[in-house]
């Protein structure tokens, strides 16, 4: 063992001159010494996707994200691909990703929030952060809110409590599942042409 803690120059004596003994307490002091360097705390940088500065929220032009919403739909179609009628599609649709979706607020604890529509830019575990056509930047509450977006020919409603959690966890944890049918069951399907008999 004594060897592989050996750092006495060549012809030191290590056999019994203490030069392996003397050689630990010097390489632990040294690592001591390194390992506190590295554990100095850092000033913190703001680096996190949840938090947007006001210059950052200033910023957003309504304009300017139109293409993000043009790759949302995209990858939504993917997603959904041609089972509309499949009930694991409202899993699919909770886990979904929403930033770039064009949502408008259809019921919302605030009323003077009903009937705002906006691309998503920021989806946080409580709240839809959007940029509406006039470039406002507006944050949304979950709690208590329905959100609704057209896909093609078709409707969809989103209740907020229902997602009130990092879209990554949704539909992973057994408690979600009681939030599936929060989705408005038929949404998924166009509307049929009612007849009538004479």
């Amino acid at each position: 063992m004594s060897k592989d803690v050996r750092i006495g120059e060549p012809g030191e004596s290590t056999s019994r001159g203490g030069g392996d003994r003397l050689g630990v307490l010097h390489l632990e002091k040294n690592v001591t010494s390194h390992f506190k360097r590295k554990s100095k705390k850092t000033e913190k940088t703001n680096l996190t996707r949840g938090r947007l500065t006001e210059d950052d929220k200033k910023a957003f032009k309504f304009a300017d994200i139109v293409p993000m919403n043009t790759d949302w739909q995209k990858y939504f179609r993917e997603r959904l691909g041609n089972h509309f009628s499949s009930t694991k599609i409202e899993k699919t649709i909770l886990k979904s990703d929403y930033h770039g979706a064009l949502l408008t607020i259809w019921l919302a604890e605030n009323p003077t929030q009903i009937g705002i529509s906006g691309i998503v830019v920021l989806e946080t575990r409580h709240t839809f952060q959007m940029v509406t056509q006039e470039d406002r930047f507006v944050v949304i509450p979950k709690k208590g809110s329905v959100f609704r977006f057209i896909l093609g020919d078709r409707l969809f409603s989103l209740f907020g409590d229902g997602m009130r959690t990092r879209p990554a966890w949704r539909g992973k944890k057994p408690r979600i599942k009681r939030l599936l049918p929060t989705f408005i069951r038929g949404t998924l399907q166009t509307v049929p042409t009612v007849s009538t008999k004479d």
